[in-house]
Formats: C-alpha cells, sequence, structure tokens
C-alpha cells in the first residue's frame, strides 16, 4: 500500500489558510491534518469547528481531523457534518473510548485514536476492534516543530506487533505518525509500519510537492 501523506497545516502561515488548503491539494497530498487544540488537554488553543469548515471549503481533499480536546465526548460531533476521512481523539481524554469510536463509526468516518509518547501501546490491546487508526505522537502533543523522540521507535514496533496480531483475529487498522516527521526518518518509518505520515513543518519550508513525493519515497 502506498504511504499517504497528511500535511499539518497548523504549520502554514494562519492567515492564509485557504491558500495553505490549495497548497496541500497542489501537492498532491493525501489528507489535509487539523490539529484542533482546546488550551486543556493541551496549552496550545487553535481551531474549532467554523475555522475547519472553513478550510473544508478550500479543498477538495479529505479532512483528517486530530482532536488534542479535553472532552472528546462533546468535541466529537460537532465535525460529523463535515464527512471528514478520519476523526482522531486521544485515549487519555476520555473514559469511554469505545462508545466514542463506535459513534465515529456509525458516521461512516474512519475511527482514529491517539496515544501521547507516555502512554503504553498495550492499551490500546483491548480496544482494537473499535478503531480503524492509531495516532502515534512521536513529540508531546500541543506544539508543531519538535524534534523526533527517539524512544518511538520501539513503540512503532510494539505497535505493529499489536496490528499484526490483530490482523490475525480479523481486524486491521492504520498506523499514523505525528511529530517530527522529515525525509530523514520517513523510509524507515514506513519500513517499521506507519501508513499515513502527518508532516508540517519539513511540508511547509520548502517546496512541498517535491518534499511530499520525498516522504512517499518518489524522489
Amino acid at each position: 500500500m502506498a504511504t499517504l501523506i497528511s500535511p499539518s497545516i497548523l504549520a502554514a502561515q494562519l492567515a492564509y489558510l485557504g491558500a495553505a488548503a490549495k497548497q496541500i491539494e497542489e501537492a498532491h497530498a493525501d489528507y489535509v491534518h487539523i490539529d484542533v487544540m482546546d488550551g486543556h488537554f493541551v496549552p496550545a488553543l487553535t481551531f474549532g469547528e467554523q475555522i475547519t469548515a472553513a478550510i473544508h471549503q478550500e479543498t477538495k481533499l479529505p479532512l483528517d481531523i486530530h482532536l488534542m480536546v479535553a472532552k472528546p465526548e462533546i468535541e466529537v460531533p460537532k465535525y460529523f457534518a463535515l464527512n471528514p476521512a478520519i476523526i482522531t481523539f486521544h485515549y487519555e481524554a476520555t473514559n469511554a473510548p469505545i462508545r466514542l469510536l463506535e459513534e465515529i463509526r456509525s458516521h461512516k468516518i474512519k475511527a482514529g485514536i491517539s496515544i501521547n509518547p507516555r502512554t503504553p501501546v498495550s492499551a490500546l490491546k483491548d480496544l482494537v476492534r473499535y478503531f480503524d487508526v492509531v495516532l502515534l505522537m512521536t513529540v508531546e502533543p500541543g506544539f508543531y516543530g519538535q524534534k523526533f523522540i527517539e524512544a518511538s521507535w520501539e513503540r512503532l514496533s510494539a505497535l505493529e506487533h499489536l496490528k499484526a496480531a490483530a490482523k490475525s483475529a480479523g481486524h486491521t487498522f492504520q498506523i499514523e505518525i505525528d511529530g517530527g516527521v522529515s525525509d530523514t526518518n520517513a523510509a524507515k518509518l514506513v519500513a517499521e509500519g506507519a501508513d499515513i505520515l502527518v508532516s508540517g513543518s519539513y511540508l511547509f519550508k520548502g517546496n512541498m510537492k517535491e518534499r511530499v513525493q520525498s516522504l512517499k519515497g518518489n524522489k
């Protein structure tokens, strides 16, 4: 399966989000990654559903919505009307992940769950049949431009083992990587099992079309 690229629009010039959405589309990326931060689950405050809807109007690409919010049960339904490809919330933010994953799926949207660097992959073992995507944070959530945490390689390996075990039981999911992704580690991430790569600073600080292709492995 081809590597999917999800540029994080948070790394764009925020006064020109419409232009950034078009730039992502013209670069032949696969998604527009929307980082929703509420100032509670993480310190930063970014987009909400209204700005996300405005970005949606500027591109034909599907949205990959990443909710870094303290109350995902309240926030998730606000995005159903946009019909995104993926809605992801954080494992650490809710006591009812199964119910929320099922609710997302009921709207024919891929249900994603994200885990922070200190959350063990084993925490997801009993949830495998309920999610479609695991977003592995390879930096601390809340700020773009951070350096990739090297301990993430071991966690990615554990997640790939969980994926293999799930497949043998009849369940499948995609692995998405978010944090410090660039041409220096993309090939290894894919080799180790990543299906979707989120990248912000790397893509927006150069020729995006060329850099999207570099992440896909097309030099």
